[in-house]
Order: structure tokens, then C-alpha cells, then sequence
């Protein structure tokens, strides 16, 4: 069976961000919560075979939503401080934490893009 066409970007993301195969679109990306399979159970592609790829991608998307909290910080001004610090805390930890998978999936499946773009256009087998 040959492996289907390789996605545009736009697919390839929006099949991450739903937690599927950037390149079938079928398999799950992770088995539990967070936990990313070696490879897709459909076509057979090898999820991470860079892990430092995708953990670029996670810090700085961190990095990116902290920066989104320090701006709120500044510019919303609570009557009581410790009200403010602590609703601040919160929305870190769940904006942060509630959207890692989503963001790991995106970064797989740009991971996943790049290298079928950069191998002389040839889809990566695995």
C-alpha cells in the first residue's frame, strides 16, 4: 500500500493540532494524554526522529504563551494583588498545561513537514 500524498501545511498542522498523523491524518498521536507513540499504527511513520525538533518547538511556544501572561499581567491591574498573582498562576498552569498536547502534535507534525519538504520533496517512509 503506498503511503497517501504528502499533506500542505495547513493539513499537516490541522491534523497535529487534532492529535492525528501529520501524514494519513488517521492514526492517534499519543497513547494516553501526552504520551506520543513511536509511530503511526496506520502508515507507519516514525513520529520523533528528532526529539531536539520538537522540543524547540515546545520552549518556545512556552515561551510565547508566558509572554501573552506577562503582557496580561501589565495591563490588567487587580484592586488586590494576591487576587491578581494568584488568577495569573492559574491561567499559566491551565493555558500551559491544557494546551501541550495540541502543541506537541502541531510540533510533530511541522517536524513532519519540514523533512518531507527538505528530502528533494521525497514523503520521509519513517
Amino acid at each position: 500500500m503506498a503511503p497517501p500524498p504528502s499533506p500542505t501545511l495547513r493539513e499537516a498542522i490541522r491534523r497535529g493540532l487534532r492529535k492525528r498523523c501529520p501524514r494519513c491524518g488517521e492514526g492517534p498521536l499519543f497513547a494516553g494524554w501526552n504520551h506520543l507513540r513511536e509511530s503511526c499504527p496506520v502508515c507507519g511513520l516514525a513520529y520523533e526522529k528528532r526529539t531536539g525538533d520538537t522540543w524547540f518547538f515546545m520552549y518556545i511556544s512556552t515561551g510565547a504563551l508566558t509572554g501573552i501572561l506577562l503582557i496580561a499581567l501589565f495591563l490588567i491591574r487587580p484592586r488586590v494583588v494576591w487576587i491578581g498573582q494568584l488568577v495569573v498562576s492559574v491561567a499559566a498552569v491551565l493555558l500551559i498545561g491544557l494546551t501541550l498536547p495540541h502543541r506537541k502534535g502541531m510540533a510533530v507534525a511541522l517536524d513532519y513537514w519540514i523533512d518531507a519538504r527538505g528530502g528533494g520533496g521525497q514523503d520521509p517512509q519513517s
